[in-house]
């Protein structure tokens, strides 16, 4: 008897393996021009060839030895890759096929199968085999039981009427010929052949189909070993009447107030256009509406009604969000509408979630948990643009696993405008292909629609008369003041904030600058020039932990009175934070933040007369400004501003219409290097893709309170529990893991320095604050927001006579 796994025959597994590769292959819509059926009999080879060479006494000896005694070598996917490459390279000549798919095919299953235990390397380095010809001819010497190895093949092929030998196989890898042909191949295809002149499309194709056949070996191969036989999970449809009777217990379809009324008529007219437009050839959707309309629910309705339209054909519903705090605050709201429902219906996803998958009453233990959580075995999953996109561009197996998931699905990107310009021409490509190829359904939403896609022409909006809106009486909540034709001081802008506050005591005040420092600086200036008997001032940047992050935003959006509150913060403040005040002051960015940043205050028509947004050119701001944002951008947007001095709401669309056809100008002439990377099959360099640019950064836990102390003395045990696997280790930190992150302050590290000031040692990879002694580069107090700095280097450091 062989084994891959203790106690697990060999043949069980791969045949598990392979029928779940078929399966899911076949339950997928897909659309690569191929065979009918061709693609899941590919996927059920794979699936059997993947863990052959488990049957080498090497393996077998180091499996099944107490210590895991290794006496040869044991290393099983390259042997076993040869052999799914030979397997397909004979099973395709049944079918009629184009002589580039013919010749390709087989060795994207190569690498599929080769890397099933390892992340991908860019193909043609794959395709270099001289280094390990001689391990594998002392492999493929190393089965003891051949007959049985045939036995396993002749059984499992019989399924797709296929027999493939193995003493010819044999032969082969003992004659090393495939280091000739693996070399030649690459050489013909790539080098002197044609593969330079195909289209981006035929490009894109073999990416994606490598990237979908790869993800299904993984999931199928990780469900068989971590799930073991438990079945039931996977996606569960919600139904669209749960959110018809959310709405009518809310009363949503029986309105109060105008704003409530307009809410209501954008929600049903996004439906009706919705039934009129759709396609099942049209895989791109937008949805353009102004802030507080109501776009979350409104965006989730049409997601569930394309769903229903698609029938059979349907996958996931996908809802991405480019911050964790929306989606915690978007998927209280979806909990709400299908009522506190189980994983399988409604599933939350990003790097702080708690692993638990929760089936009717009960929680599955962490490792099946985390894993149906990693792989979206869900109805709906709300999770983030990271977590969309690096798995689109990533050559990651853990982050691939997903993919197969993410064939048909209906993808909600929210606040799309956050993908900066730079990403334009591979999202576009991708989103594209994904639509051709994984029959996928995207719905871009945004009030600062950014010009991605021609509309009209690969994309159809789905608020035909959404210009109306944006010009109704109930969306003319502010007005934005231009004063960038004639530069201030630092030192004169936060006069004009402090006068403005002095002058205007009835009024709530928001200013938003580009960096820390100014924010910082411009703090402290008006907590030192304001009077705290009567106004609140409140200190917002990445260098407060999440936790008084979340306390000051609770304390702006239940706002009570009687003290003025006056918020100083970097741009966080601007994408799908729910506050509203009476003025916004904001240093020169981009357009489309500014008009974030305007949607922030008299959100809701409240406040009687329109609010004013303020926007300064500060001078000392300049170059920072530029290297945050781009001096590009901030030289279109003062274009577009050149000759406005004020502006109403009504004028904001026009702006932003006019701001993002300059962008698309200089989107449509970038070269993309993830996107050649991509069409070249260089999976590793696609790999490096970043959403979000990593800065260096360390990390500062502050305890705040008894909990962060408690949780930070969990921490410390974990991390010194000597007998526990590092991956044990992560499993049980990941129990507290949001938690833990939000006392947590990732501080960069200044460009000339090799660490950041603290006046004390790192302890288990953090610099810490004490509750009992807290450390002078960390400001807080429970109540006086005004002492509440957070994180500043100790020369930084200034005291305040309040």
């Amino acid at each position: 008897m062989l084994y891959s796994h203790p106690g697990v025959p060999l043949i069980v597994h791969t045949r598990q393996v392979a029928e779940s590769c078929r399966r899911l292959l076949q339950s997928r819509l897909t659309n690569f021009d191929l065979p009918t059926g061709l693609l899941a009999d590919l996927g059920y080879l794979a699936g059997v060839c993947h863990d052959i060479a488990k049957g080498t006494r090497y393996f077998q000896h180091y499996l099944l030895t107490p210590d895991h005694q290794v006496i040869g070598p044991k290393e099983h996917a390259l042997l076993s890759s040869l052999l799914a490459k030979q397997v397909v390279s004979q099973y395709l000549l049944a079918f009629n096929l184009t002589e580039t798919d013919r010749q390709l095919l087989p060795y994207l299953v190569f690498t599929a199968v080769k890397r099933h235990h390892g992340n991908l390397n860019d193909f043609k380095v794959e395709l270099s085999l001289e280094a390990k010809a001689d391990i594998l001819s002392e492999q493929i010497t190393a089965f003891d039981d051949e007959p049985l190895i045939q036995e396993i093949l002749d059984e499992l092929m019989s399924v797709v009427n296929f027999r493939f030998d193995w003493q010819p196989f044999k032969l082969y890898i003992q004659q090393k010929g495939y280091v000739d042909e693996y070399g030649d191949f690459e050489l013909d295809f790539f080098d002197l052949g044609d593969y330079d002149s195909f289209s981006y499309d035929a490009k894109n194709r073999y990416y994606y189909w490598h990237q979908l056949f790869y993800g299904t070996l993984l999931l199928s191969d990780k469900s068989d070993v971590i799930l073991k036989g438990i079945t039931g999970q996977g996606a569960e449809r919600p139904s669209l009447s749960a959110l018809d009777n959310y709405r009518k217990q809310r009363g949503f379809d029986s309105p109060k107030t105008t704003l409530d009324a307009l809410k209501n008529q954008a929600y049903h007219e996004t439906l009706v256009e919705l039934e009129r437009a759709f396609s099942v050839n049209q895989h791109l959707y937008s949805i353009t509406l102004p802030t507080g309309l109501g776009k979350t629910l409104t965006s989730l309705a049409v997601g569930l009604a394309m769903q229903q339209k698609l029938g059979l054909l349907a996958g996931r519903l996908v809802i991405t969000i480019p911050f964790t705090s929306i989606i915690d605050q978007n998927f209280r709201v979806f909990e709400d509408v299908f009522e506190k429902p189980s994983s399988d219906i409604l599933l939350k996803h990003h790097h702080l979630a708690e692993p638990a998958y929760k089936v009717g009453d009960d929680v599955l233990d962490q490792d099946k948990s985390q894993f149906l959580i990693e792989t979206w075995q869900s109805g709906i999953v709300v999770t983030t643009f990271v977590q969309l996109l690096e798995s689109l561009f990533s050559n990651d197996k853990t982050k691939l696993l997903k993919l197969p998931n993410l064939a048909n699905s209906v993808i909600i990107l929210d606040e799309i405008q956050q993908i900066k310009y730079e990403l334009w021409p591979l999202i576009r490509q991708a989103f594209m292909t994904l639509g051709q190829h994984y029959n996928c359904y995207f719905i871009l939403m945004s009030a600062t629609q950014p010009l991605i896609f021609k509309p009209d022409e690969e994309i159809t909006e789905l608020v035909p008369n959404y210009r109306s809106y944006f010009r109704n009486d109930q969306f003319n909540r502010t007005k934005l003041i231009n004063r960038i034709n004639q530069e201030v001081s630092f030192s004169e802008f936060t006069q004009d904030v402090i006068s403005y506050c002095d002058d205007h005591r009835d009024k709530n005040v928001l200013v938003i600058l580009n960096t820390k420092n100014a924010t910082l600086d411009c703090f402290r200036k008006v907590v030192a020039s304001l009077n705290p008997e009567t106004v609140d001032v409140y200190y917002l940047t990445t260098l407060i932990t999440p936790y008084e992050r979340k306390r000051i935003i609770d304390r702006i959006k239940n706002y009570a009175g009687p003290k003025q509150q006056v918020i100083i913060s970097t741009q966080l403040i601007e994408a799908g934070v729910d506050v509203s005040v009476h003025t916004v002051f904001r240093a020169m960015a981009p357009l489309d933040s500014i008009i974030q940043a305007a949607g922030r205050a008299n959100r809701y028509n409240e406040k009687g007369e329109i609010s004013e947004v303020y926007l300064y050119a500060i001078a000392e701001m300049k170059r920072a400004s530029g290297m945050v944002y781009g001096g590009d951008l901030l030289v279109k947007t003062s274009n577009v501003l050149k000759h406005i001095t004020e502006v109403d709401e009504h004028g904001y669309l026009d702006l932003i219409e006019a701001y993002f056809n300059e962008v698309k100008k200089q989107a449509d002439v970038l070269v993309s290097p993830e996107l050649i990377a991509l069409q070249a099959l260089d999976f590793k360099k696609v790999g490096e893709f970043q959403f979000i640019e990593e800065r260096e950064t360390e990390s500062v836990y502050v305890q705040l309170n008894d909990e962060a102390e408690s949780l930070w003395e969990q921490y410390v045990a974990i991390s010194e529990r000597m007998e526990l696997k590092p991956y044990e280790r992560k499993r049980e930190f990941a129990l507290i893991k949001a938690r833990f992150y939000e006392y947590v302050v990732n501080v960069p590290v200044p460009r000339d320095a090799q660490r950041i000031v603290f006046d004390g040692n790192k302890e288990h990879f953090f610099y810490v604050s004490r509750l009992s002694n807290p450390s002078a580069c960390y400001a807080y107090a429970l109540d006086d927001f005004r002492n509440n700095t957070g994180y500043v280097p100790v020369a930084q450091q200034h005291t305040f006579n309040h």
